[in-house]
């Protein structure tokens, strides 16, 4: 559960998914307020399919491997990584 100190100053994400040539695409998002919460839910619940309509709307800020790493050893962060999700099955922003 994310504490209330988290949810207002926010709580980094990170998203690994899998891609058709064997990649492993990373983005990583600072969540605030009931998005950050949303988010938490989807992870704790393993809701992948709201994980391919919801995440090309949130996550746009793909790293590289190491800064993912920087970010997870930073402090406390939510890391959400699947092999049951392609990249490729994520709706892109703005498709309804």
């Amino acid at each position: 559960m994310l504490s209330n100190d988290e949810l207002t100053r926010g709580m980094p994400f990170i998203l690994q998914l899998r891609e058709a040539a064997g990649g492993r695409p990373t983005w990583v998002e600072t969540l605030r307020g009931e998005n950050a919460s949303r988010w938490y839910e989807i992870y704790r619940h393993s809701d992948w399919a709201m994980l391919r309509q919801e995440a090309g709307r949130v996550f746009h800020h793909r790293v590289t491997a190491e800064e993912a790493e920087r970010v997870r050893h930073a402090g406390r962060c939510v890391v959400i990584r699947t092999d049951l999700v392609d990249a490729g099955e994520l709706q892109p922003a703005g498709a309804d």
